[in-house]
């Protein structure tokens, strides 16, 4: 495949949509890199492509370069696996903890407040990472967006 070539980055993007919105219907995010159809600088030149390419021919549409521009974005949240575990780990713990009925003191006793006492920081480090990847994508999209 050759992202540059506006019928291959047709198709790459189509894989990636697909992909990107199971993942978003089955609330799967942040999501593994390795599920991704492509590799993510693959995918980003493709989007570039089709961008271009579409705004060349006056058919990027608000609606389609919204869409697109999420797509960009959202490739800050495909992490590798462990991350992926750790964030989900996290996630899973906060929510048990935020349904039971226990007092406060008898939920620091429990595995899911040992799980978010223990991973904390490294969640907080990855939150960051990702938010500051996903600017860096939607500063990228906006540049290239503006050259078309």
């Amino acid at each position: 495949m050759d992202p540059s070539d506006p019928l291959d980055a047709q198709q790459v993007v189509i894989e990636y949509a697909r992909l990107l919105e199971r993942d978003f219907e089955q609330q799967r995010h942040p999501a593994r890199i390795d599920t991704l159809p492509y590799a993510k600088p693959i995918i980003k030149s493709a989007i570039r492509t089709s961008v271009k390419r579409l705004s060349a021919s006056g058919q990027l549409t608000v609606e389609l370069r919204e869409y697109l521009e999420t797509a960009y974005i959202s490739l800050a949240e495909y992490l590798e696996g462990e991350l992926v575990e750790l964030m989900t780990l996290y996630r899973q713990s906060g929510e048990q903890l935020a349904v039971e009925a226990a007092s406060a003191r008898d939920k620091t006793k429990t595995p899911a407040w040992q799980t978010l006492a223990q991973s904390g920081s490294l969640a907080g480090e990855v939150a960051r990472a990702t938010t500051t990847e996903t600017e860096t994508l939607r500063t990228e999209f906006h540049s290239f967006l503006i050259a078309s």
